[in-house]
């Protein structure tokens, strides 16, 4: 099972020595990764699941270019690091044309392609901490409209959204002040919330805008810390378990 701070990958390739390089390549960087050997299938993947990297074989997998396109048309996907192996001059020139950030020929240099994929490590852990959310119990003050104040509780967070727990109900669209404890007890982050879901049994979701650029800063640094911390305790519990 994934976590929130797994970064996924998918390769698309009947190749299995090249599917084997990327596997042990993701394996050593604890990056979860499936492989399929045709594009039948994947691009409704594609739409339905979110990857940080892909890897798609244009010398052997038909329809690669529109499964690339397909990837860049998501919203989720859109931003994946794409790395493509296409050989013939034509190929290489669709496969950039169609949105790949990294293109390989045959025959593959390993060494090339392990440089490449470990430099675009850190755009994939972005592209993972940009959706990420935090499970956390903290304070948060929220004043309604009426003239109301209450205290709740988050479930999670990111930097625009957080789930909340609460005595009370909202209604749709309702806006709020929102005060966020993120140390209960130490440091606060001002916003303006907009109530976007609401269950009726205590449970509430907010979109927000942070009142000031700083605290914006000071809530994305909280969650990098957050981020950071799952990442290497995923990492650890991998490596303790590998076989």
């Amino acid at each position: 099972m994934s976590t929130a701070t797994e970064i996924r990958a998918l390769a698309v390739t009947p190749d299995l020595s090249l599917s084997a390089a990327f596997l042990d390549m993701a394996r050593e960087l604890g990056i979860l990764t499936e492989v399929s050997s045709l594009v039948e299938g994947v691009q409704g993947q594609l739409v339905r699941e979110k990857y940080e990297a892909v890897l798609i074989d244009f010398d052997s997998v038909p329809e690669a270019a529109p499964a690339l396109a397909e990837l860049r048309s998501n919203p989720s996907n859109r931003a994946a690091v794409v790395f493509a192996v296409a050989s013939a001059n034509n190929e290489r020139q669709i496969a950039l044309n169609s949105g790949a950030n990294f293109v390989f020929g045959r025959p593959l240099d390993g060494q090339e392609l392990r440089r490449t994929f470990y430099a675009a490590y850190s755009a994939m852990a972005q592209e993972r901490r940009r959706y990420f959310r935090c499970a956390a119990d903290l304070t948060v003050f929220l004043a309604r409209a009426d003239g109301s104040d209450l205290t709740a509780k988050t479930a999670n967070i990111s930097a625009n959204g957080m789930s909340i727990t609460s005595p009370v109900s909202f209604t749709m669209g309702e806006r709020v002040g929102i005060t966020l404890d993120l140390q209960n007890g130490g440091t606060h982050v001002l916003a303006f919330g907009v109530v976007v879901w609401d269950d009726k049994h205590g449970k509430t979701g907010l979109s927000f805008q942070c009142v000031r650029p700083a605290l914006q800063a000071t809530l994305d640094a909280w969650l990098d810390a957050q981020f950071a911390q799952q990442r290497e305790n995923s990492t650890r519990d991998l490596k303790n378990f590998a076989p």
